[in-house]
């Protein structure tokens, strides 16, 4: 939701006066009456020093101007600096309101072409990243509770008709697929937590990698169902975290093996002032539509891509954050076939 709308209200008095110019008005003021007085009090010395009249009443009268003449004054700046304040006085009572109401909503923005005017529109904005951000983590948390709701629902279901019928069925079999539950379940709290340290702004000892030899020794733990083929050029150098950097790149792994019909190509090389990891396999491929949507978390694109071949639908997510916490980025690039995921990091200097 943007900054500006339905809710958004402007105030439009008659032709105000901008604040910085209500301001200089009261000052003036103050300050032509803080001359009268002295010009009081420099009269009243005068007349004393020149002997004329009764300069002990004269003085006093002119001391007693000068009192009132301050006091004017003093009154004057008050009331300009109440009505400076009232706008912000009005801001902070709309405020507490939206507080009241779960913070949706925005402020009435006073036209008056001032600071308030700004302050109003900038509280406005802060309000519209707070209400999106809010969104965001509760269809977050929803699709979170979703996901983990299906694997503990076939776990209880399997649990139950064994109970039930413990002399039918294969209880290995049952085991086996409870097991498979049970993994999956892991795999997505295990991401949660992964992306709750990201989320949360958590900033992990960083040291001097070599990238190459990272997807090297990835790709070594890794029993793809199909072949993999690897290929690094030595010396690429990236800063950052040595097990952030590896989860990023066993994800982009992880991801092609699910997809990969008879081989899987990974390359790691320089590019430009970056090091790049490219993991290519020849499966069904990424549409055009969806190579932004693919990134997003628990995301649902066609059957071709299910999470039942095994996926938390966090993958590729963690893969990116990770890759932008590091200053660099992860994308869905072109191929002949298949899809082609690209991490791109900024070499060390």
């Amino acid at each position: 939701m943007s900054a500006r709308n339905v809710d958004d209200r402007r105030v439009r008095p008659p032709r105000p006066r901008p604040l910085r110019a209500r301001v200089t008005s009261a000052t003036v003021a103050a300050l032509g009456s803080l001359m009268v007085a002295a010009v009081a009090v420099a009269a009243a010395v005068l007349y004393a020093l020149a002997g004329v009249g009764r300069p002990g009443v004269l003085a006093a009268v002119m001391a007693a101007l000068a009192a009132v003449a301050v006091a004017s004054a003093r009154w004057g700046v008050a009331h300009s600096a109440r009505g400076a304040l009232r706008p912000v006085k009005r801001l902070r009572r709309e405020l507490e309101r939206l507080a009241g109401d779960g913070g949706s909503g925005r402020v009435a923005v006073p036209a008056t072409g001032d600071e308030a005017e700004r302050l109003a529109e900038r509280v406005n904005e802060l309000l519209a990243r707070l209400e999106d951000a809010v969104e965001q983590r509760r269809a977050f948390i929803s699709d979170a509770s979703h996901e983990l709701r299906t694997p503990i629902t076939g776990l209880r279901t399997r649990i139950e008709l064994a109970l039930a019928a413990p002399d039918d069925g294969d209880a290995v079999d049952t085991l086996r697929r409870s097991l498979a539950d049970i993994d999956r379940l892991h795999r997505i709290v295990e991401d949660l937590l992964v992306l709750a340290r990201i989320d949360s702004g958590d900033i992990p000892v960083q040291e001097a990698i070599d990238l190459g030899a990272l997807v090297e020794a990835e790709a070594g733990l890794r029993s793809p169902p199909v072949p993999m083929v690897v290929k690094v050029e030595p010396g690429l150098i990236v800063g950052g975290n040595r097990q952030r950097l590896g989860r990023a790149v066993r994800n982009l792994l992880a991801n092609a093996e699910r997809y990969a019909a008879a081989q899987i190509e990974v390359e790691a090389r320089a590019d430009g002032d970056g090091a790049v990891v490219e993991v290519h396999d020849d499966g069904p491929g990424i549409p055009f539509a969806d190579r932004d949507r693919v990134f997003e978390r628990f995301a649902r694109l066609d059957p071709a891509r299910s999470r039942d071949k095994g996926g938390s639908g966090l993958g590729l997510p963690i893969a990116r954050e990770i890759a932008v916490a590091h200053g660099g980025t992860v994308r869905v690039a072109d191929g002949a076939y298949g899809a082609r995921l690209v991490l791109r990091l900024p070499l060390a200097r």
